[in-house]
């Protein structure tokens, strides 16, 4: 048997499992797939794609290592003093070097890296997702039903507002090539089993991971109204929105725009001075007599709403 049909054997068996586990998903009215990658915003997930692709890249190695080194015959040259010399440029009695080395060694640190990596950025984004679900934060929960494959597979580089957003581009780019890094040396083994990855490539990995939360850290802050002035405020007449997290945050730019409202009328926006808004009062806003009390609020770029914040009109 060749290396070729050994891994197209392991592939196939990857398959027919996620097969079975999405089978046995929607006899119980879910989905396998769709439980493991979306997020608890109704998102694809960006860390836990990577999650499950690295998972399924390393099972589907160890089960390729697995068919050569206990199901064909275990070639002579494996138990050779130096088997990997001795084995010459046989694939898959290099193969069978791997599964025994495998067997007989500790698992790599490079990949309890390229494993964990994933799986902490995976918890991390899972608690700030679900925070702002639930919270007051800037995710507005999308349907999990109705959305077309391909605006699926475009959530995992894309921001809540359809742009594609740098840090998830960034984290998507070098585990890709990451992952066509594996795949290319492991299809053409030399001994070691499970490929080794430079640390090169690990970093980038690590780095992009670790913008990749910091970045959805950052645009997950609840935005807040701190003040209003000049206040009372006149139909027409500028006024300045002074806040947290109500303007674009250069860590995660979008086309979006903010948007202010005085008991549901729009006001027009003129400028955005570092984190403040400085708007015109819409018209209608105020009435002769005593001055009234409405309700001022801030959605920023994101989505995120402000709480109330009372303002005089006169």
């Amino acid at each position: 048997m060749t290396v070729a049909a050994v891994v197209a054997i392991a592939g196939g068996s990857v398959l027919v499992l996620l097969g079975l586990l999405e089978g046995l998903a929607r006899l119980a009215r879910g989905s396998f797939l769709g439980s493991v990658i979306l997020g608890a915003d109704g998102r694809t997930s960006t860390s836990k794609t990577f999650v499950l692709l690295w998972t399924l890249l390393v099972g589907w190695a160890l089960i390729a290592l697995l068919i050569a080194g206990q199901f064909l015959t275990t070639r002579g040259c494996v138990h050779h003093l130096h088997p990997r010399a001795a084995c010459g440029g046989n694939p898959v009695a290099l193969m069978q070097v791997g599964w025994r080395r495998f067997l007989g060694g500790p698992l790599s640190g490079t990949y309890l890296i390229l494993l964990g990596i994933p799986g902490a950025a995976a918890v991390s984004a899972k608690q700030i997702t679900q925070a702002s679900v639930n919270g007051n934060g800037f995710k507005t929960p999308r349907p999990r039903v109705g959305a077309s494959p391909i605006s699926r597979v475009t959530e995992i580089f894309s921001a809540d507002d359809g742009t594609t957003d740098i840090g998830d581009f960034q984290y998507l780019i070098f585990n890709l090539i990451t992952a066509i890094y594996f795949v290319t040396q492991f299809l053409h083994p030399d001994g070691t089993g499970l490929p080794t990855i430079p640390d090169t490539l690990l970093g980038l990995t690590g780095v992009s991971a670790s913008v990749y939360v910091g970045k959805k850290a950052v645009t997950n802050d609840q935005p807040t109204v701190t003040g209003v002035f000049p206040l009372p405020l006149h139909d027409g007449r500028q006024f300045t929105v002074i806040g947290t997290g109500l303007a674009v945050d250069p860590a995660s730019p979008t086309d979006a725009e903010p948007q202010i409202t005085i008991d549901g009328v729009s006001a027009v926006i003129v400028a955005q001075k570092g984190g403040n808004l400085v708007a015109k009062a819409p018209p209608s806003i105020s009435v002769e007599g005593a001055p009234l009390v409405r309700k001022l609020r801030v959605m920023n770029p994101y989505g995120g709403i402000t709480a109330d914040f009372d303002v005089q009109c006169l």
